[in-house]
């Protein structure tokens, strides 16, 4: 594997006769130097600052991004004593059975890390994963970023999300985190812990793809003071096995299953990751996906008046499709209201199959390609239905955001 570092021994050799700089000056020169800017983004984060480094590598199966030392870029998060690495199979037949729940909500992102769905389509992973600076970014670009969610040895993804914007992003001595959002989210979701830092002792257990490989479980262990590893004071220890791959992946309570931490990186005997109480994910709770506005009442009605009933149906997702398949989706009959709205997200072959949508008095609307619409008012009832020619497969069809008006019923 080739690192991408053009002039990388010149300029450890200079950072180890400067060892008598600042962490502040080292870091400025290294942001600074563009023969070194070029190939990647370099923010420290340890107690010392001439000890690790953003590194990108040619995986086995693909790019890894992930943080190792300047002085030995062999040491990177490692397996710490036996390796209890276990495969996700059938899903989670292997594994206990509390934890069945959550692995649809882990991801592989397309630059070599692993994020973790919170719900409403906000994801969390790590800063250095986005080449996030030393003080806080916020609304950073992400568009050419993709997640897939669900990878498991046995399971293809069942869904490929884009990075809408990097909400908040961090990479310095104490802290190393990323928050964004994705235009479709996964069901599953894994609740956070922000009541306080978790208890030294705590048992804890990661989930991740380590060398992009499907799905894999750490088992348990326990996390420590930072300082047993030289880290910041946002930061702990553990010893869960990880490889690079694993940066970003959620570190999640045994006990409770909520998310205490994201993990980093590290370095034999000790791994790290920055408490999740020590980012900024709460300011994004609830509001990561924007509301779409509520159509208007029909006439002689306010919108939100208390005769108005609205009803929030969950996302329904579909596909992979098969060659010449013709399917109906689903149907939303009039015994749910009388009108409905809901965004349509699909990723299929071009021109060749469709989607359509029916509704009301035979109106008809056919969508094909990579294409998001956002249906209003439409009135019930409204089928949704694909059709495939014998060509390429189209992958999925999405649907969310469903609201369904009830009929309206008269003031006494």
């Amino acid at each position: 594997m080739q690192v991408i570092r053009p002039g990388w021994a010149w300029f450890t050799l200079f950072m180890k006769k400067g060892s008598n700089m600042t962490r502040g000056q080292q870091n400025r020169f290294g942001l600074g130097t563009s023969l070194i800017a070029a190939a990647f983004a370099f923010n420290a984060c340890g107690t010392d600052s001439t000890d690790r480094s953003i590194r990108r590598i040619d995986g086995p199966n693909g790019a890894i991004t992930y943080v190792s030392s300047f002085v030995n870029p062999d040491q990177v998060e490692k397996i710490i004593g036996e390796n209890d690495l276990t495969p996700v199979i059938n899903d989670g037949a292997n594994i206990p059975e509390k934890y069945r729940p959550l692995i649809d909500a882990f991801g592989k992102i397309s630059m070599g890390c692993t994020a973790t769905h919170i719900g409403n389509g906000l994801v969390i992973s790590a800063g250095h994963c986005f080449d996030a600076p030393e003080k806080r970014i916020n609304n950073k670009p992400c568009d050419r970023i993709t997640v897939d969610w669900g990878y498991r040895k046995d399971k293809a993804p069942y869904l490929k999300s884009k990075c809408v914007t990097v909400l908040a992003a961090e990479l310095n001595d104490d802290r190393d985190y990323a928050i964004f959002k994705v235009d479709v989210a996964p069901t599953a979701q894994v609740e956070l812990d922000l009541s306080a830092r978790p208890k030294l002792g705590a048992a804890v257990t990661i989930f991740g793809h380590p060398q992009l490989r499907p799905l894999e479980w750490s088992k348990t262990c326990v996390i420590e003071e930072g300082t047993k590893g030289g880290w910041g004071v946002d930061q702990f220890s553990h010893q869960c096995d990880t490889e690079p791959g694993n940066s970003g992946s959620t570190i999640i309570d045994d006990t409770t299953l909520k998310i205490i931490g994201i993990h980093d990186g590290g370095r034999v005997p000790w791994n790290y990751g920055t408490f999740i109480t020590n980012t900024p994910v709460a300011e994004f709770l609830g509001g990561a996906t924007p509301t779409n506005p509520v159509p208007p009442a029909p006439p002689g009605q306010q919108p939100g008046s208390p005769d108005q009933s609205i009803v929030k149906l969950p996302n329904q997702l579909f596909g992979p499709f098969r060659n010449n398949q013709k399917s109906v989706l689903t149907t939303f009959g009039r015994d749910l209201g009388e009108y409905i709205d809901f965004d349509v997200l699909i990723d299929l072959e071009e021109g060749r199959d469709f989607v359509v949508i029916e509704h009301g008095d035979r109106q008809r609307v056919e969508l094909s390609g990579v294409n998001r619409r956002r249906f209003s008012r439409l009135q019930l009832p409204v089928t949704v239905s694909f059709r495939s020619n014998s060509f390429i497969r189209s992958n999925n069809v999405i649907l969310q955001d469903i609201k369904v008006y009830k009929s309206v019923i008269p003031n006494p």
